[in-house]
Order: C-alpha cells, then structure tokens, then sequence
C-alpha cells in the first residue's frame, strides 16, 4: 500500500504543469467515463479520455494562462480507489486567479 500511495502521490503530482500533464493522462484509460458536475458549460457526461481531454482542459488552456495547472490538497488510497482533492491554482490570460476546487474519484485497474 505504501508503494501505491506514493506512485498515486507522484501521479496526481503530474497535474500540476501542462508539460508533464501528459505521463498523468497516459494512466487513465481511453474508455473512461468521466462526469463532471454543475451547470456551468464544462458540465457533463464524457465517454472516452479525448472526449474529456478535448471538452475541459483543452477548452480551458485557451483561457488560462500556461493551461491548466491542479495542486494536489488531499489523496485518499485505498487500494484501487483513489480519491484526489485538487485546486487549481491557474490564472486568466487576463491575469484573474481561476480557483477552483476538483474532487476526482477515481478506480485504477492494475
């Protein structure tokens, strides 16, 4: 388990600069159901990794400044279930702070 806790810990870690974004991505599975939820427009249901990757964050690097960049607050593992509390700590290219906060459940396999 310590093993695992510290892969996931360097993993999420990966989220927080666009240029290594891509080594978290390559661990989630191109099926992927991902949901995200409100009412805002980056809202829904998403059926594969590019559906998402190209709805949210490729939307959103065209707003923020450098892309978008999540700091890990919390994770939680226990065994295949990982649950990371994420704040994003990206700017507008206006240079207004986007802080938003993420709760991602997520089941790895393997």
């Amino acid at each position: 388990m310590v093993t695992t806790r510290f892969d996931r810990i360097a993993l999420f870690g990966k989220l927080g600069d666009p240029v290594t974004q891509p080594e978290f991505w390559a661990r989630v599975a191109d099926d992927v159901e991902w949901t995200v939820q409100g009412t805002h427009p980056l809202a829904g249901r998403y059926h594969s990794k590019a559906q998402f990757l190209e709805a949210t964050f490729a939307r959103l690097s065209g707003v923020l400044a450098g892309g978008v960049k999540l700091e890990v607050k919390h994770l939680f593992v226990d065994g295949d279930i990982t649950i990371a509390e994420l704040h994003s700590v990206s700017m507008t290219n206006e240079g207004a702070n986007f802080a938003n906060d993420y709760c991602w459940v997520c089941r790895f396999n393997g």
